[in-house]
């Protein structure tokens, strides 16, 4: 139904004082009630709407890319604080865990009680981020960890820690879906990958300075890793008022202002393809979950990272710890830390930007190109991972653990672009929910505990080589056993899955057509 007349909208477009024409007017009018699901009045505030670009307008299609560009760096920031309140943990465990009493598999709890509820709390926080205004969940979660970063300082044993990082879980859970789909909104198909690639490097450089905080700050005395927690959970709390004060974009405006401006553009390329692969926006919440597994890409995409999240999870977690035992490398808290958070964010970054820039040259020629890299990079991880964890000399891991940290990181950018590729624009939210809840859950949620109680099934004192810093031999098998044979796995299902993507964007970008075309009829 029509919500204002012909003279109506005149007289509005008059009082916003825009250079829009009618139609555009009318789409101000339309966007205000899908966001606030409510009928729009002559009072709409443009100021808490994104800018778009304008094919006559120069000015706007300058200033859309400038604000795009203020977007992606509240996001980056938010990001590398989401990695850095994550790992602080990470890098002083060693030295909690002796504090503490804790046991190597009690470390592996505390990591999977922060997986497992991140991992379950995606499914709603994603679904509830299609529905409600995206910028403001993403400002309501930061506040929720950070606060729970703070409190993990006062923990006083297993299950202060315990329910703390449950906590941290909760409010990172919903941060990346709502976060994923409102960058999405703002940079087209064209840039994704490289957009995606870049925006991860600062999940890396949060988990490098998370490492460094945690593992240097513990070494400098009893009881001082609480101090690595207090600090680094205030900064969030200005950047969550700096995202809500963010401007929420139109679903889908990055793709329609790409074709606005060029008709001919890569955006614009949909095949015509039979009725029974057109993907039909679904109404109910069961409905569009049987829809979104009906994409054979996006379910490709969940399968190859269960696989590769439980050789990430696991080998992170205890990576600082390993870097410490005696009879691996025997390096201090600080110096492992530092050493381990070094590599990781400057071999991470090589593979993002490495991914992101092969997925998006070769996406011009081969339209499942983005999964296609995502494999190859986790195919040719496995032997470098094997190498790390089984020669102890330091020189020969870090060229190893240089390699492996920048061939596993390749598949950031290109599967999350990929995700966005492939379900259409109103469910991409909800997409990177089910690939993170079903990702985390079968993945890296349980991959901590798994290796800890290995180790400890392969320490013939049951506990004691940990107490005494002599359970590198215990970690070095439980991992090789574990995340080698999980890597391949996830190569070849991404090497092997890569042919239906193109089918797949075809589908997507029909059904943004089709839904465009029955709100402007509507």
């Amino acid at each position: 139904m029509e919500f204002l007349g012909d003279v109506e909208l005149a007289e509005v477009a008059f009082l916003f004082q825009l250079r829009l024409n009618y139609d555009m007017v009318r789409e101000v009018f339309y966007l205000y009630h899908a966001v606030y699901n409510q009928p729009p009045d002559l009072e709409v505030d443009m100021s808490n709407i994104a800018p778009t670009t304008d094919a006559g307008l120069g000015v706007s299609k300058k200033g859309a890319s400038r604000y795009a560009a203020y977007v992606f760096w509240i996001m980056f920031s938010i990001n590398l604080l989401n990695y850095l309140d994550r790992y602080v943990f990470t890098g002083a465990a060693n030295i909690v865990a002796k504090e503490l009493g804790l046991g190597i598999d009690q470390v592996g709890y505390i990591a999977t009680a922060f997986i497992l509820v991140y991992a379950v709390g995606t499914l709603p926080l994603g679904i509830w981020a299609d529905r409600w205004n995206r910028k403001n969940i993403v400002a309501i979660c930061v506040t929720i960890w950070s606060l729970a970063t703070v409190f993990t300082a006062i923990a006083s044993g297993f299950w202060g820690l315990f329910i703390s990082r449950m906590v941290l879980g909760i409010g990172e859970a919903g941060y990346y879906p709502a976060g994923t789909a409102m960058l999405s909104d703002y940079y087209s198909r064209t840039k994704r990958a490289q957009v995606m690639s870049r925006w991860t490097a600062g999940s890396l450089i949060g988990l490098m300075i998370g490492f460094i905080a945690g593992g240097v700050v513990a070494g400098l005395g009893y009881g001082m890793w609480r101090v690595a927690f207090l600090f680094t959970g205030i900064p969030g709390l200005v950047l969550a008022f700096l995202a809500y004060r963010l401007r929420e974009p139109r679903r889908n405006q990055a793709d329609e202002d790409a074709i606005e401006l060029d008709q001919n553009s890569v955006v614009n390329e949909v095949e015509v393809i039979d009725a029974a692969h057109t993907f039909v926006v679904p109404k109910s919440v069961f409905s569009q979950f049987r829809r979104l597994f009906q994409i054979r890409t996006l379910v490709v995409l969940i399968v190859m990272q269960i696989f590769a999240y439980f050789s990430q999870g696991a080998a992170v977690v205890y990576l600082p710890i390993y870097l410490q035992q005696k009879d691996t490398l025997g390096l201090s808290s600080g110096f492992a830390s530092i050493l381990a958070g070094g590599v990781v964010v400057i071999a991470g970054i090589v593979g993002l930007l490495v991914g992101g820039y092969m997925s998006d040259a070769l996406n011009r020629r081969y339209a499942g190109a983005r999964v296609l890299v995502c494999g190859i990079g986790f195919l040719l991880c496995a032997p470098a991972f094997a190498l790390s964890v089984t020669i102890h000399n330091v020189a020969i891991f870090i060229l190893c653990f240089f390699i492996t940290a920048m061939l596993i990181n390749v598949y950031n950018g290109p599967s999350t672009a990929a995700t966005q590729d492939v379900v259409p624009s109103v469910l991409r939210a909800s997409a990177v929910a089910v690939s993170l809840l079903l990702a985390h859950l079968l993945g890296d949620a349980f991959a901590p505990s798994l290796i800890g109680v290995l180790a400890k099934a392969f320490d013939p004192t049951h506990g004691g080589h940990f107490a005494n810093n002599m359970a590198g031999g215990d970690l070095s098998l439980a991992l090789l056993v574990t995340c080698v044979p999980t890597l391949v796995v996830a190569g070849l299902v991404g090497i092997f899955g890569a042919r239906w993507m193109k089918l797949d964007i075809a589908a997507a970008q029909q059904a943004d057509k089709a839904g465009k075309g029955l709100q402007s009829n509507t």
